[in-house]
């Protein structure tokens, strides 16, 4: 007829895991994490810093990660000097990009100075107007020969750059065998 009272019992554990406050995101884990320029976002000065950067929005000035990759993804626009370990070019740029490892320009880059990396890739679509400066002598490991040049000229009267022609120079006795 009565029921045991319930307040002898004792009340079940419950773990509290801390939320963040309504409106507001924790902030990622900071193992690979990258700073990201919103496409709403514009930035005029130096950037630097210690993680990998992309860019949506406007940057102008200078952009210096040489330990961290770059990234100019499809909305970005920068007109700055670019320096990092690897700079991948979705979106457009004015100024010269440098990076340790590689740039690779993609499809939907237009990039307008110049280029220097141990690699390059433009891929077919990508639109450039500049030099290029393969300098593999600066990698680790490599032998001291000269650097491989690649050039784009405008010989058009219309304002649109002819196909980009590639020449290369080769030390003298080291040249490709059969």
């Amino acid at each position: 007829m009565f029921k045991k009272d319930q307040s002898d019992q004792a009340p079940p554990t419950q773990t509290h895991v801390p939320q963040a406050p309504p409106g507001r995101k924790q902030a990622p884990p900071r193992s690979g994490a990258s700073a990201v320029i919103g496409s709403t976002i514009t930035v005029k000065g130096d950037v630097s810093g210690d993680e990998d950067l992309v860019v949506l929005g406007n940057v102008q000035g200078t952009i210096n990660l040489a330990k961290h990759n770059v990234t100019i993804g499809p909305s970005g626009k920068v007109k700055a000097d670019v320096l990092g370990k690897m700079v991948i070019v979705e979106g457009e740029v004015d100024g010269d990009l440098k990076a340790k490892e590689q740039i690779i320009l993609r499809n939907t880059a237009r990039v307008e100075g110049s280029i220097s990396a141990p690699r390059v890739a433009l891929e077919d679509g990508a639109v450039f107007r500049g030099g290029i400066e393969m300098d593999s002598a600066s990698s680790v490991g490599k032998s001291s020969q000269p650097a491989h040049t690649v050039s784009a000229s405008d010989n058009s009267t219309d304002g649109k750059a002819e196909p980009t022609k590639a020449s290369s120079s080769v030390a003298p006795g080291k040249g490709l065998s059969a």
